[in-house]
């Protein structure tokens, strides 16, 4: 049987949280709390199990990365999602560190110009943030597009890697 893990990583007004099943990421994501990633642990089958040595390497990464250093996320990840969303996720994958695209670009990518919501729509399911970083597209006119937490995130993730300007 694959071990399954998870663990988190604390970054001041939120939480980082991660899952692995054998030595694939499957789960890197944004929380408020810890009860609000804990509720999400639970639905995973086999139940990971908190274990912050697997990810050693990882959150030495995602603190180097919070503190302004430009990291690779070179990490083993899986994604079970339909065709057309894998081919969105790996193609932003590839937009470099400090650099942004808009969602229409990321749909000419992938062989489909007009299906920018279908774009948005997949990375706001996308399962492995900052090692897929769906914060590098925005709209078209070049804003963060949402609302509330997840777009305070993104802001912030954009300002440390330098593709918008510092208040």
């Amino acid at each position: 049987m694959t071990g399954a893990y998870y663990g988190y990583l604390e970054t001041g007004f939120f939480i980082i949280g991660f899952v692995k099943i054998g030595d694939e990421l499957v789960r890197v994501g944004f929380y408020k709390s810890l009860r609000q990633l804990e509720d999400e642990i639970g639905a995973y089958h086999p139940r990971p199990r908190f274990d912050l040595g697997e990810f050693q390497g990882l959150i030495r990464d995602l603190r180097a990365y919070l503190s302004g250093e430009h990291v690779v996320f070179d990490y083993p990840f899986r994604i079970e999602r339909p065709e057309f969303e894998r081919r969105v996720l790996l193609k932003v994958r590839e937009i470099p560190y400090g650099e942004t695209r808009s969602y229409s670009w990321v749909a000419g990518e992938v062989g489909r110009p007009r299906a920018w919501r279908a774009v948005a729509n997949a990375l706001a399911r996308n399962p492995i943030a900052i090692i897929i970083p769906c914060h590098r597209v925005l709209r078209k006119d070049g804003k963060i597009a949402g609302s509330g937490f997840s777009r305070k995130v993104r802001e912030h993730l954009l300002r440390l890697e330098g593709a918008l300007l510092r208040r």
